[in-house]
């Protein structure tokens, strides 16, 4: 029994240290009263991050548009600060159809137990860049997003 106990605890512990060392992982629903983006917000959106046993980190943004479209956007990356394919519904039907490949790139890199820098590319030239934060209790993680032209803004989204 004693041995039970000690398995238990100590699995319990590795669960909460993988938790806090990638407060990412989970689901988010955008908070639309919080962000400050331009133009008129979906309808709704949400995203889940998932860890790979590889270590590759899953992002998956599902929304609907303003004007009831709905949509994804998609991609497998590690922390690394290398570009990975990064997949929405446009890309992904002329991948299916005719083989071409997705001209977006996605990369981000850990710069602290809390923030994670990121850049957005298409064609080889970034469209948007920024950080990714967490709340210290782990419940709100803000987008700042920055964009070559010098806007920013910011999208924050609630843990479910």
């Amino acid at each position: 029994m004693k041995h039970l106990l000690l398995l238990c605890l100590l699995s319990w512990s590795l669960g909460v240290c993988a938790q806090q060392t990638n407060p990412i992982i989970g689901i988010w629903k955008r908070n639309d009263a919080e962000s400050t983006a331009p133009g008129t917000p979906p309808r709704m959106e949400v995203r889940e991050y998932r860890q790979r046993p590889d270590g590759y980190l899953v992002g998956l943004a599902v929304f609907v548009s303003a004007s009831g479209r709905p949509g994804f956007l998609q991609f497998t990356a590690k922390p690394d600060g290398t570009f990975y394919p990064e997949y929405e519904s446009g890309t992904l039907s002329d991948l299916q159809a005719h083989g071409t490949q997705t001209p977006l790139a996605y990369s981000e890199t850990i710069v602290d137990e809390n923030t994670v820098e990121w850049t957005d590319q298409a064609n080889g030239v970034t469209t948007a860049s920024g950080t990714k934060t967490f709340s210290p209790d782990g419940r709100k993680m803000t987008f700042v997003v920055n964009i070559p032209d010098g806007a920013s803004y910011t999208l924050v989204y609630d843990r479910q």
